[in-house]
């Protein structure tokens, strides 16, 4: 057995005890404590303040592609280095993100419909801490560390649970997102203990021009990456919470807690995967096989799921805690983990292209974004987005451009794009 194929099964094993407790944060604790009228806004306030933190995890992107060269070739004495001066970066990144939520989050609040105050803050202090977190995890990601990650994830998910256990009885919304919090910070102390081994070594120097160049390069590259699609997803779930009413966006929570259990299946895939590509091109060997088997698992799966939901899914939205009044939104179950599926497999094309510092992609991904961001708005503002439905067949529309999009440029295996 190969170690791809090791390394994804330990992981996928191992992670699935974290993301059993992660199940029952989003399929028990939050629709049991949180009102069906604050329901609706824990995606869009959650994909807020992650958008606010995007340089964090940019900056995270970058290192992992940096990491994984390292320490393919080795080099732990560089990787010291790098990591020295990613915290540097972190802390500039951490203040500009806190600078800009202090001034964008209180209004964003109030546009959702959130009262609570004190959410703003363990909103923010989750996105942050949830954009600092892979600076760590990636490293250990990187030097091929699986077990010491899994053990990360775990106990993190478990420390979530806890935190939302006492808190979410007595503020439901404020509770969620202190769980929110909890989970990285776990993360980052695992990880801290785990890297202590593998870099106690003595520093080599790593910050030469060149480096820095290419770091440059490569973070505005990732930063673009990541920013244009999250801008069109945060359009999507705000105008999910005020155009439709306050019963459709609780009712999409709902159904997207089913679809999105395929990301459960495919994130120790996309883990394991990019050092494997990165290490891949670095040798010049091809990428396209890690890329095809894993698109391959995720449709595969996804196909099952859709039909086990439609024959089962109002039995199984029934189970949750005050499913029973979003039994009318079961039938939007199948639909949403195929769209779910085709995000996923362009998402693993464009993740193996970064890890080989490959940016031709945004070529076709940033006009795609913008013309479709426009165009949503724009029927919005003139009503031509007034259910659930047509706003879905939106959704279903740009994730399978995507799709096409990038199976083709996978198989015209583009020439590098670099600086």
């Amino acid at each position: 057995m190969n170690g791809f194929v090791r390394h994804t099964i330990v992981l996928f094993l191992a992670l699935r005890a974290g993301d059993a407790v992660n199940l029952a944060a989003g399929w028990w604790f939050v629709p049991k404590y949180v009102s069906a009228e604050d329901l609706g806004a824990v995606l869009p306030v959650t994909n807020f303040a992650t958008f606010l933190s995007l340089p964090l995890f940019a900056l995270a992107m970058t290192v992992m592609k940096e990491s994984s060269a390292l320490s393919a070739a080795g080099e732990r004495g560089r990787l010291k280095s790098l990591l020295r001066g990613v915290f540097i970066g972190v802390a500039v990144a951490t203040v500009s993100a806190l600078l800009a939520a202090g001034a964008l989050m209180p209004r964003f609040l109030g546009l959702m419909r959130v009262s609570d105050a004190s959410v703003g803050f363990l909103v923010i202090s989750a996105a942050l801490l949830g954009c600092v977190a892979p600076v760590y995890t990636d490293a250990l990601q990187s030097l091929k560390r699986f077990p010491a990650l899994a053990f990360a994830e775990v106990g993190g998910a478990a420390f979530r649970l806890l935190v939302m256990a006492v808190v979410m009885p007595f503020r439901a919304l404020a509770g969620y997102f202190a769980g929110q919090t909890a989970l990285p910070a776990f993360r980052v102390a695992a990880s801290v203990v785990a890297l202590g081994r593998d870099l106690a070594v003595p520093a080599v120097p790593f910050w030469e021009r060149t480096a820095v160049r290419r770091m440059a390069f490569a973070f505005a590259g990732v930063l673009a990456y990541q920013a244009i699609p999250m801008g069109a997803a945060l359009l999507e779930q705000s105008l999910l919470r005020t155009v439709l009413p306050e019963a459709d966006s609780a009712g999409y929570y709902m159904a997207t807690r089913f679809s999105d259990f395929l990301y459960y299946l495919t994130f120790p895939l996309m883990m394991v995967m990019f050092p494997y590509t990165a290490t891949a091109a670095q040798r010049g060997e091809p990428m396209r096989p890690y890329v095809v088997k894993c698109a391959a698992a995720t449709l595969a799966g996804a196909a099952a799921m859709s039909a086990a939901y439609a024959a089962f899914g109002a039995d199984l939205l029934g189970l949750l805690p005050n499913g029973g009044k979003y039994l009318a939104y079961a039938k939007y179950m199948p639909y949403l983990v195929l769209i779910t599926a085709l995000t996923t497999c362009q998402v693993f094309h464009t993740n193996s292209e970064v890890s080989a510092g490959r940016f031709g992609f945004l070529l076709w991904l940033a006009p795609l974004h913008i013309a479709y961001a426009v165009a949503l708005y724009c029927a919005a503002r003139h009503g031509l987005i007034g259910s659930l439905d047509s706003i879905l067949a939106w959704f279903g529309a740009i994730s399978l451009l995507r799709f096409l999009a990038s199976g083709l440029q996978l198989r015209r295996c583009p020439k590098p794009f670099d600086p």
